[in-house]
């Protein structure tokens, strides 16, 4: 036990019990000395702060910070609402003017059948030109230090996300990019876990892609309940989302790709969900394409429906 600092003499709280006061609430708890939780430092959706009982300590491996409680009181009174968020809100922002002015990133959305301005806007797509993110920001007040402990830009102050689409992963507080050229790599995200699904689910029904052109794509066609887990790999957080969320029914729709693997790692996810009591079908498409490049050769609504039409577990 810790003393609380300027209680009452000798009084004394604990670690878990003060977080609890303040609304807390464990996620997971081993039944032995750690429990774990979202955490109260930093927005995020997958449960990253531990909580030992018996050594009362705390360590958040998400923001990186650890200790006590008086040196969690101090975090938490000090922190202003909000100021986590506030770096990546601009660099989303910013971000978003980027692309109005890029007619690469536009060309690169209109080739992949990409054009619907409110999708577009929804999804907060944005733009990384390169060159630029750090003087922009650090003209709002933010440090070097600051960019590079995000992973916002590298050791010699260059955007980590050079000629990348961008797009927010608010619940996560992170980000994903796209990258124009044909590379070393095409998909970047930062530091940190990739959090949860993209979106919440609200439906009785949930198609579920792999990446987040395959979602524009879908929205773009009026499939208002497509979502991705960022990859055919879902997370223990996305698959207990998946299982606790009101959809009963969810289309896996992974890329046909022309080795297998889409179609083997949905069967995999298949057989997981309906395990755990949520009923999964398998949507095929003609191979080699995923939904965005589906569209983008010329299918309609009504052509991707007959695929849902003809899904199988």
């Amino acid at each position: 036990m810790i003393e609380y600092e300027n209680a009452a003499p000798r009084a004394r709280i604990s670690l878990l019990d003060y977080l609890q006061q303040q609304g807390w609430k464990i996620v997971r708890d081993n039944g032995r000395e750690e429990v774990a939780g979202l955490c109260p430092l930093h927005r995020e959706s997958r449960p990253s702060f531990y909580v030992n009982r018996r050594k009362q300590v705390f360590y958040c491996h998400g923001c990186g910070r650890g200790g006590g409680l008086l040196r969690l009181r101090r975090w938490l009174e000090a922190a202003p609402a909000g100021a986590a968020d506030g770096l990546l809100e601009q660099t989303y922002r910013f971000y978003q003017q980027q692309l109005i002015h890029s007619d690469a990133a536009r060309g690169y959305l209109a080739r992949r059948g990409i054009y619907d301005e409110a999708v577009i806007e929804r999804m907060r797509i944005g733009y990384a030109p390169g060159a630029c993110l750090q003087g922009f920001l650090t003209t709002l007040g933010y440090a070097h230090r600051d960019l590079g402990q995000r992973g916002l830009i590298d050791e010699r102050g260059r955007d980590r996300f050079f000629r990348c689409l961008t797009f927010p992963l608010i619940e996560g507080e992170s980000l994903y990019g796209r990258s124009l050229d044909s590379g070393i790599w095409r998909h970047r995200l930062l530091p940190g876990s990739k959090g949860g699904l993209y979106a919440t689910p609200v439906g009785s029904r949930l198609i579920l892609v792999e990446g987040l052109l395959d979602v524009a794509a879908l929205w773009q066609a009026g499939f208002a309940d497509a979502n991705t887990a960022l990859g055919a790999q879902l997370n223990n957080l996305q698959l207990s989302q998946l299982c606790l969320s009101r959809a009963r029914l969810v289309y896996i729709c992974f890329d046909a790709d022309t080795n297998g693997s889409g179609q083997r790692a949905a069967r995999r996810l298949s057989i997981q969900l309906r395990h755990a009591g949520v009923e999964a079908l398998r949507v095929v498409l003609p191979e080699g394409h995923d939904p965005a490049s589906f569209f983008a050769a010329g299918a309609l609504a009504s052509d991707f429906q007959g695929c849902l039409n003809g899904a199988r577990p």
